[in-house]
């Protein structure tokens, strides 16, 4: 009779351990958030993030980070309203043992930290916590989807055009160029200057409201090179276009804002 007791007492723990067990599962299972589960591994956070962090001395930086599977990034910044120049920095970064923060390092700005979480970085403090007050939600930046809205727009002044279509047509890899055909325009004193791949051209700019603009006195040097036609269908261009479009980092010369008659990508010295 007393193993009897003893049996069923050891068959009633069984029965409420398996029972327990079976609810942690169920609970887990509820919740969402299976054992091991963290931003790392659940999120598809490989892309790219922006918004505008605040600022003390302007109206705020506008910020994008790039996040690859590799482990390697892309911030840039831009300060509104103070600068219409385009910082950009290559990083690394690293994921925290909980994987759910990851540690930003460039060569040239302090080490930052994110939160990442459902389509969004969250900017940490120095001490990886999150930072609060009335500009809190300033430091959230939200992942994107459109490859234009990736990027900032480029500053039309002081940014190095490459030219890469010429009225509707890739422009050329030719060997015997010099150097690829470009232009940077000068906002200080309104000079444009730059190359088309043979000669180097010079001249003046002016916008005006409507995104219009309007190049003058333009002159190049006379050097002799193959394939000059294409050269001079550039600088002619220049003399024809009058109003401009940038979007990310692309420029579009217009006349009468019909087709483009010169596509640019922006190129960032290093």
């Amino acid at each position: 009779m007393k193993n009897a007791k003893v049996f069923l007492f050891f068959a009633s723990v069984m029965l409420l351990m398996s029972s327990c067990m079976r609810h942690t599962k169920t609970d887990h299972a509820a919740e969402g958030r299976p054992a091991g589960d963290n931003s790392r591994v659940s999120l598809d956070w490989e892309g790219t993030y922006r918004g505008i962090l605040p600022c003390a001395d302007c109206q705020g930086i506008e910020t994008t980070v790039t996040l690859d599977k590799n482990g390697t990034c892309l911030i840039r910044s831009r300060y509104l309203a103070k600068s219409d120049r385009i910082f950009s920095e290559a990083c690394t970064f690293v994921w925290d043992r909980e994987g759910r923060t990851i540690s930003v390092s460039g060569k040239e700005s302090a080490p930052r930290r994110y939160l990442v979480g459902e389509n969004m970085l969250v900017q940490l403090d120095m001490q990886g916590k999150r930072i609060t007050g009335l500009l809190a939600d300033k430091y959230v930046l939200g992942k994107v989807v459109s490859s234009e809205a990736m990027v900032p727009d480029a500053s039309l002044g002081e940014t190095y055009w490459k030219l890469v279509e010429l009225n509707g047509k890739p422009l050329k890899q030719l060997p015997f160029r010099q150097q690829e055909a470009h232009m940077i325009l000068k906002k200080a004193d309104g000079r444009v200057q730059g190359s088309g791949g043979c000669n180097r051209f010079f001249g003046r700019y002016e916008t005006r409201p409507g995104n219009r603009i309007h190049f003058s006195g333009l002159g190049s040097t006379m050097m002799a090179c193959p394939g000059l036609a294409e050269e001079s269908a550039f600088f002619k261009v220049l003399e024809t276009a009058d109003t401009y479009t940038i979007r990310g980092e692309s420029l579009q010369l217009h006349k009468a804002r019909m087709a483009a008659l010169a596509k640019f990508e922006a190129v960032y010295l290093k």
